[in-house]
């Protein structure tokens, strides 16, 4: 397998000596290099984004990257975001990964929302506050009395006050939160877009593919 960047202007990134390149061969399978994951292509994008800041010093030159619209590539960070597996009431949940707090998020009025009570609260030290309590501090106080999902999760209407999971994943902060490759880049001052699905024509990715094969 084969991952790369490519840009209009430079070709094939690498270095300005040619000693250094973005490139990645991966011999993909359990036998052998394991499975391009999301934690790779965020490696190889930091090492992309060093390569284009050496040809482009000057903090005004802004890259656009493009990615094709993977499910691997939608992948968010440990501490992103997600209301799925949060539990309803206060006790020890350590994020969807179960090793990592969720980061603190924004109320609708520009206040801080932590997720957490501080380590030194009374009742329930360091725990995770719940969503009940979550959705009081956003004024959602009818809806904090909902149950905590519908059953595996499938609301008949996901946009409906149903469940107290499905009103806080149609909340703008749980909507709006970006896959960990976006975040990488806007991170560094740049951009990131996904190619549209299922066009090869608008796909940049299908054209070079169709280019390698003509070639080879």
């Amino acid at each position: 397998m084969v991952s790369d960047f490519c840009s209009p202007d430079l070709g094939w990134l690498e270095s300005k000596d040619g000693k250094r390149e973005a490139r990645i061969l991966f011999k993909a399978g359990k036998n052998h290099d394991g499975y391009f994951d999301c934690d790779d292509l965020c490696k190889q994008i930091k090492t992309a984004i060093g390569l284009f800041e050496e040809h482009f010093p000057n903090k005004s030159a802004i890259a656009a990257f493009g990615f094709d619209n993977a499910p691997s590539h939608q992948k968010r960070a440990p501490d992103a975001l997600s209301a799925r597996h949060m539990p309803k009431g206060p006790r020890h949940w350590w994020g969807k990964d179960g090793k990592t707090k969720m980061r603190n998020t924004w109320l609708p009025n520009g206040q801080v929302q932590e997720l957490y009570y501080p380590d030194d609260h009374l009742d329930h030290p360091g725990q995770f506050e719940g969503m009940e309590k979550l959705l009081e501090e956003r004024g959602l106080f009818e809806e904090a009395k909902l149950r905590a999902q519908c059953p595996n999760f499938k609301c008949e209407d996901t946009t409906a006050s149903c469940c107290c999971r499905c009103v806080l994943f149609n909340q703008p902060d749980f909507q709006n939160q970006k896959p960990a490759i976006f975040e990488l880049v806007e991170s560094h001052g740049h951009i990131a877009f996904f190619y549209p699905k299922f066009h090869c024509e608008l796909n940049f990715i299908e054209q070079c593919w169709g280019h390698a094969k003509m070639h080879y």
